[in-house]
């Protein structure tokens, strides 16, 4: 089963986003054992998501742990209103192919 690894920040202004999303996606380049992530940006507001999997809980928590992310954490925290929300989901999306109903 996979897991996925959401935190959930807001930028202090406008501005900072893409300075904020640049420094995620560098970040995500080096994580070892993803499986695979987003980067989801709030449409008209400030919020900025970053959304990682990994192909087990092992990974994810040993991500979640590790340097590379609480030095992720010390690099970008002066751009946030606030600190970090971090939530560990198990993903439960089936991986075969459903078809649309509307063709």
């Amino acid at each position: 089963m996979h897991f996925s690894r959401m935190i959930i920040c807001e930028a202090i202004n406008d501005d900072l986003i893409s300075e904020l999303v640049s420094l995620l996606q560098d970040h995500v380049r080096d994580v070892s054992n993803l499986a695979g992530h987003s980067i989801l940006v709030e449409e008209g507001g400030r919020m900025v998501l970053l959304i990682t999997e990994f192909r087990n809980r092992e990974d994810c928590l040993l991500y979640h742990s590790s340097r590379a992310y609480r030095q992720l954490v010390a690099s970008t925290q002066h751009l946030l209103i606030g600190s970090y929300v971090v939530k560990l989901f198990q993903n439960r999306t089936e991986s075969r192919h459903v078809q649309s109903s509307r063709q």
